[in-house]
């Protein structure tokens, strides 16, 4: 059996670029997997096709969503911040990694969780949004669960856009829910 080595056009990678592009040819990797089920087989009513369509367009958002949140970790935290140049807050963060993947979101948290449909914390996946009351007040606080009971999440000034664990006596206390991201198409769909 002959060795193959794989040369990839990229220069020194610096930073979470390494795990970005580790987590990117993983995820299209994946993807590329199975050829036959990018399309639903012919002999599928329209409710299976449609079906079928809806969980690849979940499926793809999710992914998504996790790369762009990866690619974000350890950004500066700002109070009201919106980008990763001056820094993010915790709703800030989930609108513009959202916005990345396609999904538009309202800016806080409490209108994240209600614009997205909630989904039992059995079945959660990587790329759902976890909700948290850390002031008293439901839905104070929002992350991006990436697996593994963790999640990533603009803490404070301190810690920036940070990994957490949901075993953590404190968020443990504080869930209040899982929401799924989905594109406003599937939404519509949803809400018909």
């Amino acid at each position: 059996m002959r060795r193959q080595s794989v040369m990839l056009p990229v220069g020194p990678i610096k930073g979470g670029g390494g795990l970005l592009l580790l987590l990117t040819l993983t995820l299209s990797g994946c993807a590329s997997m199975t050829p036959h089920s990018a399309y639903p087989p012919a002999n599928l009513s329209h409710d299976n096709a449609s079906s079928a369509y809806d969980s690849r367009a979940e499926a793809t958002t999710l992914d998504a969503v996790l790369v762009h949140t990866i690619a974000e970790i350890g950004k500066p935290y700002q109070w009201g911040g919106e980008n990763p140049r001056t820094g993010f807050d915790c709703s800030g963060f989930i609108q513009y990694v959202l916005g990345r993947a396609g999904v538009t979101i309202p800016r806080t948290s409490f209108a994240q969780a209600e614009a997205l449909p909630a989904v039992s914390l059995n079945r959660i996946r990587p790329g759902d949004l976890v909700f948290f009351n850390t002031m008293g007040q439901p839905f104070s606080h929002v992350g991006i669960y990436i697996g593994g009971n963790q999640f990533v999440s603009a803490l404070n000034r301190q810690q920036g856009v940070a990994v957490q664990s949901l075993r953590t006596p404190y968020w443990a206390e504080r869930l209040d829910g899982v929401r799924r991201p989905m594109p406003t198409e599937l939404l519509a769909m949803r809400d018909d």
